[in-house]
């Protein structure tokens, strides 16, 4: 079974997948990007590139950096472990919804292509709404992502959950404001309730 963690930054995602570790002790966990040898150089590339006003990645070089990342992390993770329990922080899912300026349907078309078809069993979204985003995003240093604003994400919190509905995958969105604690009993119930049908 394939789980994806999806969010925005600062949602928890890292926080759940923490303390799914601890319950799924099993599983192979993963990242998009950077869950290959390469994936990390291509994440570090597009994250922390330098912030100098003659550089600026183009939109569709950003979509084919990450599309590389995708089709190496198929290859070296996904593949060799599709009959185990799989659980990624992101995933396909933020490939298409951070593509803004990719036409939606040919970026999954581009997606799907580089993985072979091999989608994600559940897809967990957990949401914040625009105070907590603030309240979350003021507390720490911002990536180059992070840096284009507090509409910028809650544009792409929308497009994760468009992007989750247009590839038809089953999820599950979750107040990622709600205790730690019970957000992980969330997942980890909607987990068992999918395993048990594929």
């Amino acid at each position: 079974m394939y789980v994806a963690i999806e969010g925005v930054d600062t949602c928890g995602k890292s926080t759940q997948i923490e303390l799914l570790k601890a319950h799924y002790p099993q599983a192979i966990f993963t990242k998009e990007p950077g869950g290959s040898a390469i994936g990390e150089s291509i994440r570090d590339l597009i994250l922390f590139a330098p912030q100098r006003q003659e550089f600026v990645l183009d939109a569709y070089a950003e979509f084919m950096l990450f599309l590389a990342d995708r089709a190496q992390h198929y290859y070296e993770v996904l593949k060799p472990n599709e009959n185990k329990l799989l659980i990624s922080d992101r995933s396909v899912i933020s490939g298409v919804a951070y593509a803004r300026d990719i036409d939606m349907m040919q970026s999954i078309a581009f997606n799907k292509s580089v993985l072979r078809g091999y989608f994600p069993d559940l897809v967990v979204l957990l949401w914040l709404e625009r105070v907590h985003l603030t309240e979350r995003l003021a507390q720490k240093t911002h990536d180059s992502i992070e840096s284009r604003g507090i509409d910028f994400m809650l544009t792409i919190q929308e497009r994760l959950l468009e992007s989750i509905k247009c590839i038809g995958l089953q999820h599950i969105v979750i107040d990622a404001n709600k205790g730690r604690d019970e957000i992980c009993n969330e997942i980890i119930s909607h987990i068992e309730k999918v395993s048990k049908k594929i």
